[in-house]
């Protein structure tokens, strides 16, 4: 949140720029409860270590398609890889 002290000593919250902040800090977590079924099976494999083709070869997809599903689960998680799409899946509770 965006606090101002201002002239008379007040400590002034600007309404919308800490809206802006806390819709940035929900946004993710309301992204990541919006996974897939097949989105949490990939993350689930991943976060235990698995390759995208031992993770392919599971499921029974391609390699491509591990890789969509991880790229929508990093944007859906906010983060930009698998280690981090893991610890924070792990965090929230996405993964037991």
């Amino acid at each position: 949140m965006l606090v101002l002290t201002t002239y008379d000593g007040d400590d002034d919250v600007l309404p919308a720029v800490a809206a802006r902040v806390l819709r940035r800090v929900r946004e993710p977590a309301a992204r990541a409860a919006e996974l897939s079924e097949r989105e949490h099976s990939v993350l689930r494999l991943v976060a235990g270590g698995a390759t995208n083709r031992e993770a392919a070869a599971a499921l029974f997809i391609s390699e491509t398609t591990v890789k969509t599903h991880l790229a929508h689960i990093y944007t859906k998680l906010g983060v930009s890889d698998r280690a981090a799409a893991a610890a924070t899946a792990y965090a929230r509770g996405l993964l037991p």
